[in-house]
Order: C-alpha cells, then sequence, then structure tokens
C-alpha cells in the first residue's frame, strides 16, 4: 500500500519522502502547495500532488489505498492564525484518514506542548490529541527545534549584523537533525506491530539558545536580545506567538520515551551536514 505526506514540500517533508523513498516504499504521495516544492520530490520517485491540504475532496482522492498518512503541516513559520495552518488541516487530515481506511497516523508536534498560552503551542496540542483519539493506529513525534538544509529558523539566527534572539538567550534547547527526524518517520510506517505510541526526538547536545546561535554560525555571533522588544527595523521579522516559542525552552520529555531506533547526531555533526548540504 501506498505511504502520504502531506507538507512535504517542507524541511521534514523533503527528508521524509527521501528517508521512505530509500527505505524500499514504491508508491510515495508527497502533498505541496507551491509548484516549485515537487522537483526534488520527483526525484526521489515521489508521486507529487498541488493541494491545499485542508481540501478535504482533493485530500481523500489523494489518501484512497494509503496505510500511513504522514501529516507535516502546520509549522511555526506557516502564517499568523494557528486556526487556519494548524487545527483545520489537522481535523481534515483526521476525518479523511478514517473515511479513506487509512490504517495508521504519523505527526510531528513540538515538544515544549501546549499550556494554554501560546495560540501555535495550543494548536499543536489540540491537533495531536485529535490523532491519540482518532481510533487509528498512531505515532506522535514531540520534536524539539529541527535544523536542516533549508531551516527557516537557522536563516533567521545566522549574522552577519546581530542576530535577534527572544528572551534573554539561556533557554536551553537541544535541537535535533532533520536526518533523524525522517528516520524517525520511516521507522513508524516500518513498524509491524501496532502503534498508539507518543515518542519524544530530540538532539545529544544540550545548550543555551545563545549558544545555538553560535553554533549555527560556527563562532560568537553578534546578538541582540528582543526581551519582548519589537523588532528593530531591517532585521526579518518575528510575530509575538513565534518569538514566544522560541523564548522557551525546547527540551524532551523526560516522561515521554524517546522514538526508537534512532541514535540523533551532535549538534556540530548536524550544523556541518547542514552547512554542506
Amino acid at each position: 500500500m501506498a505511504i502520504l505526506v502531506t507538507g512535504a514540500g517542507g524541511l521534514v517533508g523533503r527528508a521524509a519522502v527521501a528517508a521512505l523513498t530509500k527505505q524500499g516504499i514504491e508508491h510515495v504521495r508527497a502533498i505541496v502547495r507551491r509548484p516549485g516544492d515537487g522537483g526534488d520530490l520527483r526525484q526521489h520517485g515521489a508521486k507529487v500532488a498541488l493541494m491545499d491540504a485542508a481540501d478535504p475532496d482533493a485530500l481523500e482522492a489523494a489518501m484512497t489505498g494509503v496505510f500511513t498518512a504522514v501529516s507535516l503541516t502546520g509549522s511555526l513559520w506557516d502564517g499568523d492564525d494557528p486556526a487556519v495552518t494548524v487545527l483545520e488541516p489537522a481535523r481534515v487530515f483526521v476525518e479523511v484518514a478514517r473515511r479513506t481506511g487509512v490504517r495508521r497516523l504519523v505527526v510531528l508536534s513540538p515538544a515544549g506542548g501546549g499550556d494554554g498560552g501560546n495560540p501555535w503551542l495550543d494548536a499543536k496540542a489540540e491537533a495531536e490529541a485529535l490523532v491519540t483519539t482518532s481510533g487509528l493506529e498512531h505515532a506522535v513525534l514531540r520534536c524539539t527545534h529541527v535544523v536542516g538544509p533549508g531551516s527557516r529558523l537557522a536563516e533567521r539566527l545566522r549574522g552577519p549584523g546581530p542576530v535577534l534572539v527572544p528572551g534573554n538567550g539561556r533557554q536551553q534547547v537541544a535541537p535535533v537533525w532533520v536526518g533523524d527526524v525522517a528516520t524517525a518517520i520511516a521507522a513508524a510506517d516500518d513498524s509491524a506491530e501496532p502503534l498508539h505510541d507518543v515518542w519524544t526526538l530530540a538532539g545529544p547536545t544540550r545548550t543555551s539558545f545563545d549558544g545555538f546561535v553560535d553554533a549555527l554560525n560556527q563562532a560568537t555571533a553578534d546578538k541582540l536580545h528582543l526581551h519582548g522588544d519589537p523588532v528593530p527595523a531591517g532585521h526579518p521579522g518575528l510575530t509575538a506567538v513565534q518569538a514566544e516559542v522560541l523564548a522557551a525552552d525546547s527540551l524532551p520529555d523526560p516522561a515521554v520515551p524517546p522514538a526508537p531506533g534512532v541514535t540523533p547526531i551532535p549538534l556540530a555533526d548536524a550544523v556541518a551536514r547542514t552547512r554542506h548540504a
């Protein structure tokens, strides 16, 4: 049977499609929103469909005959309204999966989770709940900040010039390499056992956010800590929601088991791979 990946044009989506096709899966259906996102995916052998993942009719046609459906929509960078960018695609994803007989769902959540304050984190927590209460097999990967080629977060944290750092820079992070996330997704699809699991996925390097910025720049970078202040003119903007997420810790929950079959690489290796990709 086929596997479907929504949000396949994004950072994790591209890596996941590559990992799935490398695993020998013959029918990988990749859903993208922009025409320019399909080239690399087709080179990996995926069948690419251009559509809105929140369109139930279009998604139903793409999901028919699918065993595992992977949802990678709802990035922190996708838009200003999490009800539109996170919740609506999640509702459609689960509803259509039930209707078309999909067996297994795989989704990503942020490691921090929602606690009743940040709209994006709360929307992601609600989307996760839709999956875990769907009655379908599922694997939820709660990931820390993801590093990889084309990462919009990494692009915002590189110089030259002062790097804008939400918060005081002392928040703790354990960034994870995108290839390790893709490996976990492929392993979830490949599991011969029924899955009803929530896993955590983080890199082995724990550092401050300031340390993360320095690692990405491979030098001590000039930084401008926002502390809730407006973004200065001439710098790429962060919304209040994005800044609040980045000002918090991004660490694995010790109460949640790690994703099986994955040995995450250190941050220095992840940065080197990002730069040379």
